[in-house]
């Protein structure tokens, strides 16, 4: 038997559109059969969060809050953003990849949805 079901991946926080304020990115993941490889997990914006330069990778900067749950509280929060994207990858150990692609905004009403 093999595994042909992609991971479970959840993006909690932000939220698609706009946001008033970002103060942490929160993700769920999960994998029922072969389970996740935890090495395979990328974060990536394509602007710049923190100290982190658009396109590097966050994946680092998260703590696990529960099993399966993982949070980054960001230091400084994010009160403006005209338009970005994070896109969040995870892999099983079958080769499974789930991804997801959020656009949001901060602050403003123009994010495409």
């Amino acid at each position: 038997m093999t595994d042909d079901n992609r991971p479970v991946l959840t993006l909690t926080e932000p939220h698609r559109g706009e946001n008033k304020i970002i103060r942490r990115i929160l993700i769920g993941m999960y994998d029922y059969y072969s389970g996740l490889d935890p090495e395979s997990l990328t974060v990536t914006a394509d602007f710049p969060i923190a100290d982190v330069q658009p396109g590097e990778n966050l994946a680092g900067k998260f703590a696990r809050v529960n099993e399966g749950v993982l949070e980054w509280k960001l230091s400084e929060p994010i009160t403006s953003l005209n338009r970005g994207t994070l896109t969040v990858s995870v892999r099983d150990k079958q080769g499974n990849i789930s991804r997801i692609e959020r656009t949001l905004s901060v602050g403003t009403a123009t994010a495409g949805r």
